[in-house]
């Protein structure tokens, strides 16, 4: 099975084509008009006229080299390619013969032409001319049957002032019963501006297509379109759609000459994607939006000639959103001990066919680097590691990747409280206690990620991941982190920051010792615990009533970034903000109204991993303004950062 070492990888994939149909021409004769100059051709009308000459023709001089004697064009084809151009410019219904020849070698570069070559043409469909006329008369061109369509792609200089002009149709030699198939045309130009050859492109060129994902600023990172065509994007991801037409054309150039859709939309081409599932994946245009619902659908995309519509490339991009995962089930992230080892898992959702893995880190041994299972061993010092995992295709194709932080921490126990004071709390030391106050107690370095091993947090199973036992004169309160409120008749206990560290706000109403015993556990078992025993002393009355309530502690909650606030089709508005983890969620607020005067709406977010959001149902044509905070819960009272900045968004689709 292929592997890829790369943490990255570029790709674009050539796909299907698919040519379209425009317009051919009769004659008849016009009406008298004023002869003007020549008119100058350039770039695209230049190739488009040549091209449609060449079909009108039919004369079997579909391709032409004056600069090889056995492959120049015929003085017929030239004459009536000029009589054509004469005829598209509306330069009036008689030219002068002079003139005329003239225009033929103004054309065509070495066309040795004369009023004798001109006469010997005889009749024909663009123009008459007998030999000791004065004048050549033209006659017109009206819309008929139909023919092949070449549609112009750009344009290459080279070093001694020439260029060539590329485009794309089907064979019009294709045999009955054979599909139509796309070819490239070159036509070559002096730097005088006459034509030196028209070319039918002997190698492969061809449409490539990307699907990208891009930064904030729109630059290229990384593209999910594998060699075979097939994309994985990752769930709730952004992603843009590129193409782009590589002419190889080894006589004027030894690498492939590249045009990007930017150069080409609009002046050429026009684009259209479509989902067959939107529920997966929708489309704004060119841009790609991956949902939350993981599974494959098809992207399909069409590129239209901008001048007649005809659809010109054609094809679908099998596209998988999906997620990948470490440790799913661990809630709370990887927390080992200096040097620890233990056993990780890779999951991928949305994607159903076989699945190898690569685990690469700089700073973690790894075992078993390419399962879907492995054991790290993390440094023998706190910190932050980081470990990869990279999923391929049963093909070795590059699906995604996913990086996971480690927290190494040494997880040593120690208490520290803080003292009520009024409606906010202070740091606090000493062994010595009052009754009647109230304090927040902690039991430092046991992160609330240490519950490792003991569950799903939302597992009914769940093991315990800590106690804290609190005993005043011989009667215990264990608390736990199922976070409830405890009593008896020597003490109080209150939750204090909810969902996290070991923590209790407690409350002693008698003196005596106090002595609390904090104890951590790791796959339901006991691993570590920290006893430390307080002095508990009778205290003055407060003027306060006993019965009023303690004023919970004044918490600050960290302001939480608002990265991007984008109108989607649908009348919806994407929120994005950096990830917070200070608080417990985040409440979003939008209103019609900058200053948020009147007609507000809030959404709250009940995860703090959460970092995106659609408000939907809004109205097209409205300017909404957005703005995020956190909130936080303690003591069963909720408390709110500050708002942030203000994104602005108008509705347009």
């Amino acid at each position: 099975m292929k592997k890829s070492k790369n943490l990255k990888r570029i790709g674009a994939v050539m796909l299907s084509l698919v040519l379209a149909v425009s317009t051919v021409f009769t004659t008849t004769a016009v009406s008298e008009k004023k002869v003007s100059a020549q008119a100058e051709i350039k770039n695209k009308k230049q190739l488009q006229r040549w091209a449609l000459a060449t079909k009108l023709l039919s004369d079997g001089e579909k391709y032409f080299d004056q600069t090889k004697a056995d492959n120049k064009i015929s003085d017929k084809t030239a004459a009536i390619y000029t009589a054509i151009e004469y005829i598209w410019n509306e330069d009036g219904n008689t030219v002068p013969v002079n003139v005329f020849c003239d225009s033929v070698k103004n054309y065509f570069a070495g066309c040795d032409f004369n009023a004798e070559k001109l006469a010997a043409i005889g009749e024909n469909n663009y123009f008459e001319y007998k030999s000791g006329d004065s004048n050549v008369t033209l006659k017109t061109m009206q819309a008929g049957g139909g023919t092949q369509e070449c549609t112009y792609i750009g344009e290459k200089e080279h070093t001694d002032g020439s260029k060539t002009m590329y485009g794309v149709w089907t064979d019009p030699d294709s045999a009955p019963g054979d599909p139509e198939t796309p070819y490239y045309v070159a036509l070559d130009i002096a730097e005088n501006g006459q034509m030196t050859a028209y070319r039918k492109l002997k190698d492969g060129s061809q449409l490539n297509v990307d699907i990208y994902k891009f930064n904030e600023n729109g630059d290229y990172v990384v593209s999910y379109t594998t060699a075979s065509g097939k994309a994985f994007i990752p769930d709730e991801e952004e992603a843009d759609f590129s193409y782009n037409i590589q002419i190889i054309d080894k006589e004027k150039s030894e690498t492939p000459i590249q045009f990007e859709d930017r150069t080409l939309e609009g002046n050429s081409f026009n684009l259209n994607l479509e989902s067959e599932d939107t529920s997966i994946v929708d489309i704004d245009y060119d841009r790609i939006i991956a949902k939350d619902k993981k599974g494959t659908t098809n992207i399909k995309y069409n590129i239209r000639s901008a001048e007649s519509g005809n659809v010109i490339y054609s094809g679908s991009i099998p596209s998988t959103v999906y997620s990948i995962s470490i440790d799913e089930e661990n809630y709370y992230g990887i927390y080992l001990l200096p040097g620890e080892s233990r056993q990780v898992t890779a999951n991928i959702e949305g994607y159903n066919g076989p699945v190898s893995y690569q685990w690469t880190s700089a700073e973690c041994k790894i075992d078993n680097q390419l399962g879907k299972t492995c054991k790290i061993t993390v440094p023998s010092k706190e910190g932050n590691p980081t470990i990869f995992v990279q999923a391929f295709t049963d093909d070795g194709e590059w699906i995604g990747e996913k990086k996971e932080e480690i927290t190494v921490a040494d997880c040593k126990l120690s208490f520290s409280y803080r003292k009520f004071v009024g409606d906010h709390s202070e740091a606090a030391s000493g062994d010595t206690l009052k009754v009647g106050e109230a304090y927040w107690f902690s039991l430092d370095g046991a992160s609330f990620a240490w519950d490792y091993g003991n569950g799903n947090r939302n597992d009914s199973k769940r093991q315990t991941f800590y106690t804290m036992d609190f005993e005043l004169n011989g009667k215990h309160l264990i608390a736990t982190d199922t976070e409830k409120n405890l009593s008896n008749d020597e003490l109080s206990l209150s939750i204090g920051a909810g969902g996290g560290f070991p923590n209790r706000i407690i409350k002693p109403k008698k003196a005596g010792t106090l002595t609390i015993t904090g104890t951590i556990y790791r796959n339901g078992q006991f691993f570590r615990d920290f006893k430390k025993s307080y002095k508990v002393e009778g205290n003055t009355p407060s003027p306060t009533p006993v019965n009023k309530p303690t004023k919970p502690a004044k918490v600050t909650v960290k302001k939480t970034t608002l990265k991007s606030a984008k109108n989607a089709k649908g009348k919806k508005l994407v929120v994005k903000w950096k990830k917070n983890t200070a608080g417990n969620g985040y409440q979003i607020q939008y209103s019609t109204s900058k200053k948020f005067a009147k007609g507000n709406k809030t959404k709250t977010i009940s995860k703090n991993k959460t970092t995106s959001y659609t408000i939907k149902k809004l109205k097209k044509k409205k300017t909404y303004y957005v703005r995020i905070r956190t909130y936080k819960k303690v003591s069963e009272k909720t408390y709110y950062s500050e708002w942030s900045s203000v994104k602005k968004v108008k509705i347009k689709k």
